[in-house]
Formats: structure tokens, C-alpha cells, sequence
């Protein structure tokens, strides 16, 4: 593909993800899990103590912003703006898929940005089909890491979107070879973490067990119910019949509450929750059924084309909410939340029997 073609892909999906209806209808199942309410509470709300560690990084609370965007020049504002937010709140982040910066060095400063605002947790990002489809290798994870300083890599997993993309790279064939690419960099380079991405269709507990085996060091459950990139790329398509074909598959996933049970039921590392987390109440859900952080996305990048200030009040509410919740289950930390007893409802609890 030529690389105008890539930096142009991206342009098209932040308009997208800003001017259309890309969330999915169906939800993410949290509204299934009831947290259960502690009338004594026995804690300070002023003193509730939201941090975690991840990746040997000391968070102020279990949440960063979801691998958004990079490749285009408007990508290098909204990066600058979400990493000076995430240094104010000691917060984490994620780049979008640093291919463009890979085929194009004119496009790395479009993620390299970060580092000149933030010192914070920060993650790179990689298409696991490229590793077939391109041939890449430990060398690529390499420049990806050295682009931006990560601190871990995501290597994504997006066969709906590649299936619906016009332009979609569909040979997920083989993908095993990241088994011994991931081994081959961490003796190279050093032990970074390595993370299995899921971009809204979710991982199931069959997957968490191949990609336990493969070596990723956590899993992004990226469930459905948050922003499908099938819509995405539906409202990208020109040709009528694969429109309307594609229109079959805009619901297609595994629900992120339902998402998280399968993983955590076979997989005992670090567990993210993206797809569709909103609020403090969804990260508290998440949490207490099996997530050790959550991670945002499309609300952060609607504010982050207005401005650093706009991110900072997203993530801030959600952070305040969060506080408010562990307040009224009686906890004062996040390992407390993570103990908490809760209750399963309705379609979720079917997915109980099966994880």
C-alpha cells in the first residue's frame, strides 16, 4: 500500500470516529454486574487511594488512555494534547498503529510527540496480521519501541476490521510466529512487556490460552459494546455491496464484561478492560470481575481535538466517579475493589457457565 494512501486512511478514521455513530448498540454487558453497596463504608472518601502499578510504572489511578491515533499530521496535536494530560493525572497511554511511522520516517514525529510532554506510562502499537502479511520481526517491535520510548507493546489482533476494511490485510494465518518473534526480541533487546491488543470484537478464553502460550505478558480484552471499527470502516466503503454486505457485521463480538470472564477465567496476568468503558462505574465493574486497569478511548479523542484541558476534565470525572463507587462498596484501594463482593445478572451470567 502506498504510504500517502496509509496517512490519508488515518485522517479518514478520525473524522469518522469524531462525525459518525460508531459505538456499537448492543453494550458491553457491565450493566449486568452489580456492585454491592456498603451502608457502613468505613472509609474517607478524601483518602480513597485510586493508584496502581503497571509495567513498573506507578499509575494515579487504574486507567490510560487506549492506543487512539498516530500517522497523520492532525494525529501529532491530538497525541501532544492526550500525553499532557496523562503527565498532569499520572496516567498512562497508547499510540494508534505506528505502521505509518514505520513506512514513512516523516510520520514518526506524529507519535514520538508524546515523549515531549510526558513521562508517563506509554504504550506502542503493532498490526499482528503485518508480522505475516509484511514479514516483520523483532527489528520492526525495535524501532517501534525506540519511536516513542514505550514503556510496553501492544501487538493488535483486528480481523473484523481487516475483513471490512476495502483495503484489509486478511491472512491471519500463521500467526504463531509471534511466539518466537516476542522471544527473539526479549533476548535481543531486553524484557518488555508485551500486550495482545483486541481492537472491539474481544478475546475469548480459547484465545487468552493461545496467547498465554505465545508469551504475551497481558491481555487488552478490547471488547464489543464501546467503538466497533467495523462501523468504521463501513462508513469508509464506496462500493454498495460490500456496504450492505458489511452491514451484517457491525454487531459482531464479544461483549467486554464478557470479555474479561472468558480471559480471566484461563489467564493470570495482567488483565485490561477497553471497549466501551465511560465512566468510574464501568472501571469499578470491570475490576471487581477480573481487570487490573481500564483503558478509554473515543470520549479522549473528541476532547483531544479541543484541547489538553478538555482530556483532563474526561478522565478527571471518570477518576472522581471511580473514588465515589469505592467510597460506597467500603473500599479504600484498589486491591480492596478488586476483592469486593459483586453480582451477575441477566445475559451475563449465561456467559458464566461457558468461561
Amino acid at each position: 500500500m502506498d504510504n500517502n494512501d496509509i496517512e490519508f486512511r488515518k485522517l479518514e478514521h478520525l473524522l469518522v470516529c469524531n462525525y459518525c455513530d460508531v459505538e456499537y448498540k448492543k453494550g458491553t454487558l457491565l450493566e449486568d454486574v452489580e456492585l454491592i453497596h456498603s451502608g457502613v463504608s468505613n472509609c474517607d472518601l478524601n483518602d480513597i487511594d485510586t493508584s496502581i502499578e503497571l509495567f513498573n510504572k506507578k499509575l494515579g489511578a487504574p486507567l490510560i488512555v487506549a492506543a487512539i491515533t498516530g500517522g497523520h499530521s492532525k494525529a501529532k496535536e491530538i497525541n501532544k494534547n492526550i500525553a499532557i494530560a496523562v503527565e498532569e493525572l499520572n496516567l498512562g497511554m497508547g499510540v494508534g498503529s505506528q505502521r505509518a511511522g514505520i513506512v514513512n520516517d516523516n510520520l514518526i514525529d506524529t507519535y514520538s510527540v508524546v515523549r515531549d510532554y510526558t513521562s508517563t506510562l506509554v504504550i506502542g502499537n503493532l498490526g499482528a496480521v503485518n508480522f505475516i502479511e509484511d514479514n516483520w520481526n523483532e527489528e520492526i517491535i525495535h524501532k517501534s519501541v525506540d519511536m516513542i520510548d514505550a514503556d510496553a507493546i501492544a501487538i493488535h489482533f483486528n480481523p473484523l476490521q481487516e475483513a471490512i476494511q476495502p483495503e484489509g490485510d486478511v491472512n491471519f494465518k500463521g500467526v504463531g510466529i509471534l511466539k518466537d518473534i516476542i522471544s527473539n526480541y526479549k533476548n535481543k533487546y531486553g524484557n518488555i512487556p508485551f500486550i495482545a491488543k483486541q481492537v472491539g470484537e474481544g478475546f475469548s478464553k480459547e484465545d487468552a490460552i493461545l496467547l498465554k502460550n505465545m508469551g504475551f505478558d497481558a491481555i487488552d480484552v478490547g471488547g464489543s459494546g464501546g467503538t466497533s471499527w467495523a462501523a468504521v470502516e463501513y462508513y469508509r466503503i464506496k462500493d454498495e455491496n460490500h456496504k450492505k454486505f458489511s452491514e451484517r457485521f457491525l454487531e459482531w463480538g464479544i461483549p467486554t464484561a464478557a470479555s474479561i470472564l472468558e480471559v480471566r477465567s484461563v489467564y493470570n496476568k495482567t488483565v485490561i478492560a477497553t471497549g466501551g468503558i465511560r465512566s468510574g462505574m464501568d472501571m469499578a465493574k470491570s475490576m471487581v470481575i477480573g481487570a487490573d486497569c481500564c483503558g478509554v478511548a473515543l470520549p479522549i479523542l473528541k476532547a483531544a481535538l479541543r484541547s489538553s484541558d478538555e482530556v483532563v476534565k474526561v478522565l478527571e470525572k471518570m477518576i472522581k466517579e471511580l473514588k465515589t463507587v469505592m467510597f460506597l462498596m467500603g473500599c479504600d484501594n484498589i486491591d480492596d475493589l478488586k476483592k469486593s463482593r459483586y453480582v451477575i445478572k441477566n445475559e451475563l451470567k449465561e456467559w458464566i457457565g461457558n468461561c
